[in-house]
């Protein structure tokens, strides 16, 4: 990259060197307006300035011995300069150099920081100063090679058992509660995305893969602000309402943010269970109508610099929502199939509420000694749930009298988890050192009541109630070092954990005490081209352990037909990862080998004395995975983006039917996502995104799970110098983001047509104020047993 910085005195003016005026200028010599500048000073006072429409922009110097000037606009050459102030002369003009690509035979030299970049442990995707940081953080993430995004929910290469970090720091969220967490977070306050397919040692082992959303860094101190609205048009309306705050000043990093929402929420499901051997198809048809009329998500997070050298972190985070209340009428109808014709129907009108709270808060001490670095984390979690169901069943069997059913229940969960860890980095030129340990503990008490109409009367019925404890314990070692030489990279460590867990189950009678200790070994070689490519291959072993709410085996009651079961014995599943990776030209390609001993996973079972059908937490035998990618980010103009991801991959699980028999499953898996971000001012206060994504069909477990497609349009306009935005999304325009989920072996013979509300129109409001270059404090880890409430 080239900078060309023209300094001229101008002897028909006179200015006092306390008080700085300065112009950009491009190479036409004309001024450049609205462009972000930041000026950093010795005497420690900083700005973050805004030329104006003369390209003109000033400061107080206040004795100032030097200061420093930076300057990154998209479609410019980035500008960065120290001036001593007895070397210069005032006033100052400053000419940026637009951005250009030069060609030299074989090498290219790019102007630009790569939107793509392959490290020897991870891919960054890199948006800071490009079109995409006007989307919100939600989108970014989406637009992010290697992610999907499938019915709102978050997978790295078709895997949903992932991590989601801000910084490296774990979120104790939900995935709704961080997809709200993340529309709601500005795209300009992120620099780049990080895809962790196979994390080194010094990561937890739970979850096959991290995305890691690494917030841009600021030196300026002040203040900034931001109030924010939301109008989501779906079936349904729903709102949202909140600010956000961020304060740095001398030892003291200050943010926090809060948003209120209220709404309504729909899910359509129509099933269509077939019983070969009695000739009949029973259809239902659910649409699922939940109100939450307030929900409360909450951020805080503090850094105190004790000095230079070390600092203490301490926040917390959390949701609640006091009432999600659910009223559901559901008919079913049962056909003969012989004749096609109906003989039998019943209703079930199930009336819903829940209440959830969820809070983390968190302590952290961190210290750098020369090339030195400690840390040590503290984090404690608790969630608080509760869930009431009244369902009636209206019953007109063939050949049976009228007659009704109905029943209540009442479950409580209560879950505590604290865990502390201790980190060590070494880091010299060529090589550098990580080791560390850690401890959780987890409680979770889950207390299940069941109660049954009997001749009008309200009965408790103890043998379908159930009280369930889980306790776990972790300890973890590892131990990591990476070495560079020549045009070699290698990377290698060792990560032991040992879980002691206990569970008790009354009803059904279960208990389960068991210890494991596993080993996750990790290896990583790079070799770099001289024409900027790179050839890769890494190697790991993951771990997946249940979700805690999966693991107990009482039954959970959706109607009279259809219950949710756990397991208490459920064992954890075993992930070895293997990638190899070749980039050139900013062209990535990856082919990758997944293996899992053991995948859970719900697998829905029918049954035909009862007709009942039982949606079972269970352990299947084994899944395979065989894939590859390529993805391009393409510069058509200074202004237009076009990025690229396509994958393919072949997938295939064996389980066991109720026959006790082994079944294979298997697809080839295809990807597309095609996104585009258009900036149509030269000042960027209007741009227009526009993506469409592909899913072909899938599978999971016994079950297969038809294509799907989203095509989606954001506009993005800023007023008032980018204080003030207004944003319209349109998604799923064409209304394709749908989902057939069948099953056919053996006796099983079911259809699950599934819709999750995802054609809707967004409005969102936005009132910046302050300094809006301050970085908001960083947070502190959070765990991976908080991962899995």
């Amino acid at each position: 990259m080239k900078i060309i910085l023209y300094i001229f005195t101008l002897t028909t003016s006179f200015i006092s060197a306390q008080n700085i005026t300065t112009k950009l200028i491009d190479d036409e010599n004309k001024p450049l307006s609205a462009i972000s500048i930041e000026v950093e000073t010795s005497s420690k006072k900083n700005y973050d300035l805004t030329s104006d429409k003369n390209g003109d922009f000033n400061f107080e110097l206040e004795q100032a011995s030097s200061f420093t000037i930076y300057i990154k606009e998209f479609g410019y050459q980035e500008f960065e300069q120290k001036f001593k102030t007895n070397e210069i002369k005032f006033p100052l003009t400053i000419l940026l150099k637009k951005d250009e690509t030069i060609n030299l035979k074989d090498v290219v030299v790019s102007a630009q920081k790569p939107l793509v970049k392959r490290k020897i442990d991870r891919l960054e995707f890199n948006v800071e100063n490009t079109p995409l940081q006007n989307l919100s953080a939600w989108d970014i993430v989406k637009n992010t090679p290697n992610v999907l995004v499938k019915n709102d929910q978050l997978s790295v290469r078709g895997n949903t058992q992932i991590l989601v970090t801000i910084n490296d720091k774990k979120t104790l969220m939900t995935q709704d509660e961080l997809k709200q967490l993340l529309e709601n977070t500005d795209g300009s306050t992120v620099s780049s995305i990080e895809v962790i397919t196979n994390p080194p040692a010094k990561y937890e082992a739970s979850g096959s893969a991290i995305i890691n959303i690494k917030m841009k860094k600021n030196v300026l101190s002040g203040y900034k602000g931001q109030l924010s609205t939301r109008y989501h048009q779906a079936t349904y309306a729903k709102g949202m309402l909140g600010t956000s705050q961020s304060y740095n000043k001398d030892k003291w990093q200050l943010s926090g943010s809060y948003y209120f929402v209220n709404g309504k929420y729909m899910r359509k499901n129509f099933d269509v269970t077939t019983y070969e051997e009695a000739k009949t198809r029973w259809e239902s048809d659910m649409t699922r109508r939940t109100v939450a009329k307030e929900q409360h998500v909450y951020n805080f997070a503090s850094q105190y610099s004790i000095d230079s050298l070390q600092y203490l972190q301490f926040g917390f985070n959390g949701y609640n929502n006091p009432a999600s209340i659910g009223n559901y009428k559901v008919p079913t109808t049962i056909y003969n199939t012989v004749n096609n014709q109906e003989e039998s129907n019943y209703l079930t009108q199930n009336h819903r509420k829940e209440f959830s709270n969820s809070f983390n808060a968190y302590l952290a001490y961190d210290k750098k000694f020369g090339k030195h670095n400690l840390t040590w984390t503290n984090n404690f979690s608790t969630r608080y749930y509760k869930e009431n169901q009244n369902v009636l069943t209206q019953l007109n069997f063939k050949d049976k009298p009228y007659e009704e059913n109905r029943f209540l229940s009442a479950a409580l969960q209560k879950l505590n988890l604290f865990s502390t860890q201790i980190d060590y980095t070494y880091n010299q030129e060529n090589y550098g050192l990580e080791a560390g340990s850690k401890y959780s503990f987890v409680q979770n008490n889950n207390d299940l009541d069941f109660y049954e109409s009997i001749n009008n009367i309200i009965e408790y019925q103890p043998e379908k109630s159930n009280i369930f404890d889980y306790k776990e314990q972790i300890f973890a070692l590892y131990f990591s070092g990476n070495y560079k030489w020549k045009k070699w990279e290698a990377k290698a460590g060792l990560r032991t954990e040992t879980a002691w867990i206990n569970t008790i189950s009354d009803n059904p009678n279960a208990k389960n005490k068991r210890t494991d200790t596993e080993i996750f070994p990790t290896l990583y070689v790079m070799y770099n081209f001289e024409n900027a490519g790179q050839i890769g291959l890494n190697y790991g072993k993951r771990i997946d352990r249940p979700n805690y709410n999966f693991l107990n085996p009482s039954k959970s009651y959706y109607n009279l037909f259809s219950y949710f079961q756990g397991d208490a014995n459920a064992i954890s599943t075993i992930i070895h990862n293997l990638s190899l990776t070749y980039t050139l030209k900013d062209w990535n390609f990856e082919t990758y080998y997944r293996y899992e001993k053991n995948p859970a996973m719900e697998i829905s079972i029918q049954n035909p004395e009862t007709f009942e059908t039982v949606y079972h937490f269970t352990n299947i035998k084994n899944g395979e995975a065989f894939g590859i990618n390529l993805s391009k980010n393409f510069t058509l103009k200074p202004w237009w983006k076009l990025n690229l991801f396509a994958m393919t991959e072949y997938n295939q699980n064996y389980y066991f039917g109720p026959d006790q028999l082994q079944y294979k499953n298997d697809v080839i898996f295809y990807n597309l996502n095609l996104s585009t971000q258009i900036n149509l001012d030269k000042a960027k206060t209007f741009n227009i995104s526009a993506g469409y994504i592909y899913n072909s069909e899938a599978i999971q477990g016994s079950f297969n799970i038809s294509s799907s497609q989203n095509t989606y349009l954001i506009l993005n306009k800023k007023f008032w110098e980018k204080k003030f935005e207004i944003g319209l999304t349109f998604n799923d325009i064409f209304r394709t983001d749908r989902n057939t989920i069948s099953t056919k072996y053996a006796n099983q013979n079911q259809d699950f047509k599934d819709y999750r509300d995802t054609q809707y129109f967004i409005l969102n409001l936005k009132y910046n104020f302050g300094n809006q270059k301050v970085k908001d404090t960083k947070q502190a880890k959070k765990t991976t047993e908080q991962n899995r409430i």
